[in-house]
This record gives structure tokens, sequence and C-alpha cells, in this order.
């Protein structure tokens, strides 16, 4: 090993530093060992240690190991903490974190009981502790100080607990508690640390209680003193101490606690503070204290607490009785409805209530336009919500309901404001067929006319067409006023008619200066009449079937539009995303790949975001992610770098800075990220995307088993899981012991291992494919499947009983397979010609993956199933083991018949390619785009609105993509 290790402390020699910062282990040992009988001191021979574990031999790369064991066997205290780093260095590879609460965990208690006016020792050995997620040990050094309060009121009740607990191993952020009681801090590091084992599975279930009731103890004496403060004079307010709760964090963890650990009447009682209540708070600019509130009383039920509560927030006024800014926050006006709204059949007047305080608001003179969005957004939310549950939005072709009247007045005003449609949007979904068919057909077009400024003009205009296009898009049930069968799907001629509006509007504005009509206003427009595309090509193909070229078509006109917007507005991230969908769609992974490298999603926004472009890319291009190739090593490290960087350890550095800026709410919710982090399916496919890759080109570089993402996966997920399950299928077969390793694939115990992981595996494939078929896409459904009936298969044929032997169960299941060969065969377009079949060939490469696996797995399992067999019948020529006749040769059959699927599937790859890289090609396709359904004779539809041009991207992505596949083994 030759690692890049820690510097060595101040104050060692030169010749030392540098031996052992060159990895000149030999030198290093040698020094080390000479200062250690010299000095006697300890550090030094920890040194010696830690440069011994670098050698190449293995029992001295132990070395650290077993002295970290042994010292923690022994009780010996490690004072220096210099050597305890070095210790930690040493072994960080080799001994698992869960082993660090009885190895490291230990000494750095130690050494902070045997410093404890050391500052940076005691800081350095929590810190520690907690990057380990070591609560057991960061708690016990934490409250060490508690230890020294029994004379204290507040532990009176507790102090036998305290004892019992909190001797055992000294504690670390209590030893800064008492070493430092000036600093209030390390108070609430105490507090927070507590808090947290409470609920932390590391502490035994009998102390759960006890912990919570210690850290709700110690917040309310610090709450105490703070309102003790406050109301004492202002002489002795000026000597408060400085141990109480004064910031909004710690405000916010006094709620937590007292919420989490304290009764009913505790938080009552919080909540009735001078000092802490949420109105109090809410006073002064802090709304998190009054949201929690209200959460926790929404959770149980009790509605009047939220409205009384919301009510007087909303109803505070300034010193000429004027509404304060603070009452036009929308978040808390929904809390009020929503209160009114369960309490509003007991109590009607609290729908009067809210109407008042609302008409108040609204006349205030100092309600700026910012502030009067909220507030009118908040008066149409109440005409939903509190108005009648069932009533008529049009009588006689006009607007009757309150609800359809004030959400017109809303849009009147602030229909040139961007965010218009997303604030109406979940009320329009509330109104009926002729209401929303009103105000997007016949209220809109008048409305127009209101604009005379021409960008305000264009806003408005859009949001008729949004509001068009979410009537075409929503399902109705039966009018109000004429009963009709539910809707499916809308017309495409209708989106064909919308489109046109989109492109005349699109074209008027195209070509204007105006950065504002350029850059906002046109991309939108662009966005929905590719939208309208979309659905004109999906919208009839609702049951995932292949498409047909026309819907293919439409899918091109959008493609193509937006790659025009992109290039003009190369940063706008709706668009570049929307784009990688529509491009790995249709095949184009190459092109989808350079769109998604531009976009830049790189961090803590990669576990959200990266299965838009990475989820089955290895099944559309399997090159892409090549570890051979610079590009596709790049797309793996981009996915795998942030889980490496946040999962390094049990929890990230950002917890310590939390710790140190007294961020108590990212201290509580960042072991819960990490936690999500580290099940995530976004990082399982960041291991299956890549295994997958790596086995259609015939590579191995990941050890699948051994890989920590095998085991760390949600067990919600079920698409994750057979993902798993079918790579740990092929690995089984496919797996190649080092050169190293002497024993023959075909030994005893490999057999047995195989046929125990095949049986391991049926089970689980039972268990996962138990659920809707909605989850895969039908290729992967049927390859499931086939995996599932390939592990009976063979878990049956290595178990047959050749005495009781009836053929017809696996009879049944080699037909069955044969039968998944047949739909996955099927599932890919059939040989044919012209670009039709070239398009939706090129588009299938998902179902042609699918394909290819399945064969592989049926041929990978036949072989081994008859490998198996040739030797059973070699260890015994009575003809009494191995498989009956019959069945070898049913089991021939279905080799015979996937080798036959492989060779037609191999020359329909081999014919696209042909096709792809043929000169007429792109011509070819450039007609069929555009002259596919005669729109080129008229230029009102979206393909006068694209470009010729941006076709040879697509054309050259695809070309890249085929040249990929021909390296894939089959």
């Amino acid at each position: 090993m030759n690692r890049q290790g820690p510097r060595l402390k101040n104050g060692v020699d030169l010749q030392l530093q540098s031996a052992f910062s060159d990895g000149n282990w030999q030198v290093a040992i040698r020094l080390a060992d000479k200062r250690a009988k010299l000095l006697n001191d300890q550090y030094f021979q920890v040194v010696k240690i830690c440069a011994e574990s670098q050698l190449d031999d293995p029992t001295a790369k132990l070395a650290a190991v077993s002295a970290v064991w042994q010292y923690a066997k022994d009780g010996t205290v490690v004072k220096d903490v210099e050597a305890i780093d070095l210790l930690e260095w040493a072994t960080q590879s080799l001994i698992s974190e869960d082993d660090f609460v009885h190895t490291i965990g230990p000494l750095r208690v130690r050494a902070a009981k045997a410093s404890p006016k050391d500052r940076n020792v005691v800081t350095r050995c929590l810190e520690s502790c907690l990057l380990h997620w070591d609560l057991n040990s960061a708690q016990q050094v934490n409250d060490y100080f508690s230890t020294q309060m029994w004379s204290r009121p507040v532990f009176d009740a507790h102090n036998e607990f305290v004892k019992d607990v909190l001797a055992n191993g000294g504690q670390i952020a209590a030893i800064l508690d008492r070493s430092f009681p000036g600093d209030k801090d390390f108070l609430f590091w105490n507090i927070v640390i507590t808090h947290m084992l409470a609920s932390s599975s590391q502490s035994p279930a009998e102390k759960k209680k006890l912990y919570g009731t210690l850290a709700q103890k110690q917040v309310e004496r610090a709450a105490q003193a703070a309102e003790q403060a406050e109301s004492a004079p202002d002489g002795a307010a000026a000597k408060a101490p400085a141990r109480r709760v004064q910031t909004e964090e710690e405000i916010i963890l006094l709620y937590d606690i007292v919420e989490a650990h304290g009764t009913a009447d505790d938080f009552e009682k919080l909540v009735s503070s001078a000092v802490f209540s949420p109105v109090s708070q809410f006073r002064q600019g802090r709304k998190e204290l009054l949201l929690r509130a209200v959460d926790k009383y929404g959770r149980d039920g009790n509605w009047a607490a939220v409205f009384r509560l919301c009510r007087q927030c909303l109803s505070e006024t300034d010193e000429k009785g004027q509404p304060t800014l603070l009452a036009s926050d929308y978040f808390t006006w929904r809390h009020l409805i929503s209160a009114a709204t369960h309490l509003k059949d007991a109590d009607p007047t609290v729908v009067d209530d809210v109407r008042n305080l609302l008409s108040q608001l609204l006349s205030s003179n100092r309600l700026r336009s910012m502030y009067r969005r909220n507030i009118l957004l908040s008066r149409v939310s109440a005409a939903f919500e509190l108005g009648p549950s069932v009533e008529e939005d049009m009588i006689n072709g006009q607007p009757a309901s309150l609800r359809l009247r004030e959400l017109l007045h809303y849009i009147k005003d602030q229909a040139t404001n961007t965010a218009c449609f997303n604030d109406v949007k979940g009320f329009l979904e509330r109104l009926d067929a002729d209401g929303l068919r009103y105000l997007a057909y016949e209220h809109f077009p008048r409305l127009l006319s209101d604009f005379s400024d021409k960008v305000n003009a264009a806003w408005a205009n859009v949001l008729s067409l949004k509001t068009q296009y979410f009537t075409l898009t929503r399902r109705f049930g039966p009018s109000s006023s004429a009963p009709q069968p539910k809707a499916t799907t809308a017309c495409p001629t209708s989106f064909t008619q919308l489109s046109k509006s989109a492109v005349k509007l699109f074209k008027s504005l195209e070509d204007s200066e105006d950065p504002a009509v350029a850059n906002d206003i046109v991309p939108e427009i662009a966005i929905l009449i590719a939208s309208c595309s979309l659905a004109e090509a999906f919208g009839a193909q609702p049951d995932k079937r292949p498409l047909p070229p026309a819907a293919r078509r439409s899918l091109f006109h959008a493609v193509l539009l937006l790659e025009d917007q992109l290039a003009k507005n190369p940063v706008h991230g709706q668009i570049s995303l929307m784009l990688v969908q529509i491009h790995l769609f249709l095949g184009s992974a190459y092109r989808a790949s350079e769109i998604w490298e531009a976009v830049g999603v790189k961090r803590t926004i990669v576990d959200s975001l990266a299965p838009i472009f990475y989820d089955r890319v290895s099944t559309v291009s399997p090159s892409l992610l090549s570890p051979n190739d610079e590009w596709g090593e790049y797309f793996r490290e981009q996915l795998r770098t942030h889980y490496d960087a946040s999962l390094k350890m049990k929890m990230p550095r950002r917890l310590i800075d939390a710790f140190e800026s007294g961020s108590y709410g990212s201290v509580a919710e960042i072991p819960k990220y990490i936690e999500d982090l580290r099940t995530s399916c976004t990082r399982v496919m960041s291991l299956t995307e890549s295994k997958r890759a790596e086995r259609f080109l015939g590579l191995t570089t990941i050890d699948l088993l051994n890989d920590p993402r095998f085991d760390e996966v949600d067990d919600a997920s079920r698409r994750c899981h057979l993902e798993l399950l079918s790579e740990t299928f092929h690995d089984l077969f496919l797996y190649k012991p080092p050169s190293v390793y002497k024993v023959s694939a075909t030994s005893e115990a490999e057999q047995v291992f195989v046929i125990e992981m095949i049986n391991r595996l049926s089970n689980s494939f039972s268990k996962f494919l138990n659920g809707p078929d909605s989850d895969f896409t039908p290729s992967e459904i049927v390859y499931f499947e086939a995996l599932s009936l390939l592990s009976t298969l063979i878990a049956l044929c290595t178990s047959i009983d050749r005495a009781t032997f009836s053929p017809d169960s696996l009879d049944q299941l080699i037909e069955a397979l044969k039968a998944a060969l047949d739909t996955q065969r099927m599932s890919v377009p059939a040989q044919g010609a012209g670009v039709e079949h070239t398009v939706a060939m090129v588009g299938s490469m998902h179902s042609v993956s699918m394909l290819r696996d399945t064969i592989a797995a049926i041929k990978l399992s036949t072989q081994w199933l008859m490998g198996w067999n040739d030797r059973e019948r070699e260890r015994d020529r009575s003809g009494r083991s191995g498989l009956p006749k019959e069945l070898a040769a049913g089991i021939k059959s279905l080799q015979a018949t996937a080798e036959a699927a492989g060779r037609e599937a191999q020359t329909l790859v081999a014919r696209l390619k042909a096709d792809i890289l043929s000169r007429d090609f792109e011509p070819k396709l450039t007609r069929w785009i555009f002259h596919g359904k005669g729109e080129a004779d008229t230029d009102d539809g979206v393909v006068g609105a694209i470009s010729k041009d941006l076709v040879a991207e697509v054309v050259e992505s695809w070309v890249m993509n085929v040249k990929g596949w021909g390296s894939v083994i089959w």
C-alpha cells in the first residue's frame, strides 16, 4: 500500500517526516522505533505500527488493526489525538464502519477524557465519532458535563439513569460542555446528540425513552433561562446567562424535542409561551415555528387550534392598525383555509371570518403587487374550499359559481405573470367540463384584447394556449349539466389545431429582439408545440405498444423544434431535459449524452435527476457506458462520484459544518438524507447500468457481489431488485475467477455454489415479480419472467428424482421459455425496407437489448445444465444420475431456438447498420419527416417552424450508436 498518509504532528524531526510522507516505510519504521525507545513516547510507537501496516507483507499489513483491537480490549489510553488519527488512517480499509464503535470510538472517548481542557483534542474526537456515526461515543463525551449536574433540580428525577448510562466509557461532547461553560454551543451539541440517540438504532430499546427525557429536560432548562431573561428588568437582562435558547435554530430544536419526547401538555405550554409561541415568533418574521405547530395540530386533528393560530398571525397589525406584510403569507393562508374547511360544518362563522380577513387585507393601502397576488390567490382558494361542495360552474352560458368568478378575476389580474398558470393549474383541475371550456375557449380570446403591450399580450396568449392544452389532456367525469361517458384521450386532430395556433404565435414572435420574448416566451411556446406533437404521437397508443410511423414522425417534429430552440437558448433546462428523453426514445443516445453533459447535473441533484438520462441507457446504447471509452468512462464516473464522495464515511463533512454553524435542523435531517442516499434507486441504477453495458461488450471491471451498492437497496423498489437479480444471474455463469484462484469452474464446490445461488434467485424472482406490470416496459417483464423460469428450471433439474420424474412440468417450463423468446422477437420490428422500418428499428433498441439478454440467459443456462449433466453421467455411469434423455433433448431444443433467435437478431442489427450508413439515408429521412403527411404544402403546422439542417445531428447520433452495437457480444 502506498496511499497518501496524513502529516506527522509538529515537532517530529524532518528525517522521519520525509520518510513517512514519501512512503519510504522501512526507513520510517526504523526511525520511529528508534525515537520510541529513546523518548519512551507512545506516539512514535503508533507511527511505527502504522508504517508497518503499509508494507506488502500480509502479516505486517494487519499491524495497525491488531494494535487497535488490543488497545480497545485492554483499555489503553492513547492520549495523543494525532496518534489516533494515524491509527484511523492506517485501518480505514481494514476495519469496517460497523466496528468503529468497538475500536477507534472508545480510543477517542479515552483521549477526550484524558485531555478535557484541550479544546482541539476533544472537538477532533467528537468530529471523528460523528463522521463515523458513533453516537454512543459522541454522546458519552458530550454528556460528561451532565454528570457534574446532579444537584441541579432539572435532573433530580433522572440522576440514577444518567449515572448508569453516562458512566460507561466516558463522555466526549460533555467534556467540552464542562470545560468551556461559557460556550453555549457545546450545550446544544450535547442536547441534539442526546435527542438523536433517543431515536437511533444504536441505543438499547430500554434507554431510548430515558435519552429523550434527558434531552427534553436539558433543552427546557435552557428555554426557562431565556424566558427568565426576557421577563427580567433591563439591567438584569443584560446579565442573562449565555446558556439559553436564543436563535431560531435553537427554538426549532426546542419544538422538535418537546414534540418528540414530551406530552400534549408540554407542547401546549410551549405554544402558549410569551417568548417561544408561534405567534410571538411570527411577529419577528420567523414562520417556521408556526408551520411546525400547525403541522402537529393537523396530524392530531386539532383544527380549531390550527385556525386559532393562523388567524392570530394573519390578523397582526402595526402601530397604525394596518395589516403587516406577514399577513400575506400564502402558506399560512392555505393552513387557515384548510382548517376552516374542517370546521365550517360545526361552526359556519369561520367562513365569514376568512372572507372578512381577506377583504380587510385587500383594502390595505400598503399592499404591494407581490403580496396582492398571494391574497388574490388565497381568495380563489377560499372560494374553492369553503364554497358549496356541488355546484355548476356555468348556467345559460355564463359563469355562475363563485369559484369560477374568483378564478376569472385572478386570471384577469395576473395573466401577465409568468407563474400564473402554475398558480391556477390546481384549481383548473377542479372545474367542471363546461367551466373549463368556457375559460379556455371563450374567456381568454376576449381577455387578449385588453392588452396593448406586446410582451404582456404574448404572456396572456401563452397562458391561453396552456389552458387549452390542459383542457385537451384532462380526463373529465360526467358533466353536471349533460351526463356523458368519461373521456379517455383527446382526438389527435384537436392537438393539431392547437399546435397550429401555437405555431402562428411562435412565428409572430420568433424574430423579436426583446430579451423577455426571445429568452422566455418563445421557448415556452416551443415547449407547448412539442408537447402537442408528443400528445399526437403517444395519445393514440396509451398501452405501450410500438408506435406507428406517423407517431414517430411527430416525435421528430418535436425534437427538431426543441433542438432549434436549444441552439438559441443553450442553458434552458426544461428544453434540455425534454430533448434528452425524446432522443433516448428515438435511439439517438449519443446526442442525448451531449445535451446531458451540457446541462451539468452534478453533486446533490444527481440522485433526483440522473434517471432522466441514465435509466435504461445501456439498453439503448451499451457502448455509451463503455469503460474502455473516454466518453463512456466520463458518464460512469459522473454518476458514481457523487455517491463515493457522500458515502465515503457513515456521515459527510456537512454534518460537522451543521454542528459548527448551529444549524440543528440540518443536523437532524442529514442522517436521514444520507440513509436515503445510501439505499437510493439511482445509486443501484449506477451499478446495474454500468454492469449491463460491460456485459454486453464482454468486459469485466465490476465485482458485482462485493460491490456495496449490491446490498444497500430500498426494499420497496421492485425494479431495482429485479435488475440486481438479473445481473446476478448472468454474473453467476460469466464469472471468471482470478488467475491465482486455481479451483476449476467445474469443481464440486463451484457446482454447489451455483445451485445454491440459483435456488435463492428463483425464490427472489417469485417474490419481486408479484406486482403490477406497469412498473416495467413490456420487454422487461418478459425478460424478468424468463429469468425466473430459467432459475426454476435449473433448480428442478439439479434436484430431480429419476424415480418419480414427470416430464410434464419441466416440458411446460421449456415451452414457456420458447414462448418468451417468441414474444421478445415480436417486440422487435420484423425485417423490412424503407425509412419507416429503419426509424422503427433504431427506436426499438431497448427491445433488442431485452431480446439479446433473454437469448444470452437461455444459452448460459442450457450450456451449464448440459455440462452439469455430462459431469453427473461421468460420475455415475449407472445411468441413474443426470437428466432423463427426453428432458435433455428438450433443453437442447431450447438452446437451439435461442441460438437461432440470436442469429436472426444479429442480422437485423447488421441490416440496420448498413441502412443508416448508406449515403442516401439522410436525404430519405429528411423527406420522410417533412413530407410524410403533406405538411410541406402548408406552413401553418409544426413542419413550417422547424429546420431541415438539424436532421444531420440525429443521423450522426444513430451512426455512432449502431457502430457501438457492432461491439456487442451475442
